[in-house]
């Protein structure tokens, strides 16, 4: 493990009766399940997008439009508006 820093949390008590359950179910620390927690949270947040692959990404400048104010009127072009 890298440095571990001793830190103080509140959670409401039917939160650490739940840690204390799935503590015991997947056998590891509450202050493990925590910190698998907050690095899920980090990663998932964090997370950069791939626009290279995005098929969207690829079709940009390549749909020729009749109307040349699609993107000042798309409302209405969308929605009738």
């Amino acid at each position: 493990m890298s440095n571990l820093h001793r830190t103080q949390i509140y959670i409401e008590e039917d939160q650490l009766h739940q840690l204390k359950l799935e503590a015991e179910r997947e056998r590891l620390a509450i202050s493990e399940l925590i910190r698998r927690a907050i690095r899920y949270l980090l990663e998932t947040k964090t997370k950069s997008v791939n626009w290279d692959g995005d098929p969207l990404t690829k079709a940009i400048g390549k749909i020729k439009l009749a109307a040349t104010d699609a993107s000042v009127n798309h409302d209405h072009y969308l929605y009738g508006r």
